[in-house]
């Protein structure tokens, strides 16, 4: 038995398929549900600065731009939009909590270049839970999710 050879054409293939993949993952959402969701990070990241930081609105504008920025783009990567994943409030949630993590990772690299102030661990806690349990109550409501599926495809 010998070592498997990878050769050019299997690493291209990988490379495709993962490609493919990817690209598949990401779709925009309608522009009414991407500015509600947009709102409500917005609204999660100016209540967690003024509870933890005590920072007035106009003062957290600046750095909330590019932190909902990052939110969306996030859930954009994670698939979370797609048609198809709407069928099942499972796939909302687990494609959301995959796009959560990403916006995570993403979060706590830039936040002290966004701004240092915000760099906090009692704001980065209360933005990220917050954000997360309020969008993954309201995204089920907002896209249309089938509540009754049992977690399977929609016959109705």
């Amino acid at each position: 038995m010998g070592a498997s050879v990878t050769k050019p054409s299997n690493t291209r293939t990988l490379l495709a398929l993962l490609g493919r993949t990817l690209v598949r993952q990401i779709r925009f959402p309608t522009f009414m549900r991407a500015l509600v969701e947009s709102l409500l990070f917005c609204c999660v990241f100016l209540a967690a600065g003024y509870v933890s930081l005590g920072y007035s609105v106009t003062a957290m504008l600046p750095p909330m731009v590019p932190v909902v920025f990052i939110m969306m783009v996030s859930m954009v990567l994670s698939g979370v939009y797609r048609k198809e994943i709407t069928d099942s409030i499972m796939n909302v949630y687990w494609h959301s909590a995959y796009g959560f993590v990403l916006a995570t990772v993403i979060f706590l690299v830039c936040v002290p270049l966004i701004g240092p102030e915000f760099a906090s661990q009692k704001f980065k806690f209360f933005f990220l839970f917050f954000a997360f349990f309020v969008i993954n109550t309201m995204r089920p409501v907002i896209s249309g999710t089938d509540f009754m599926d049992g977690g399977g495809r929609r016959t109705n």
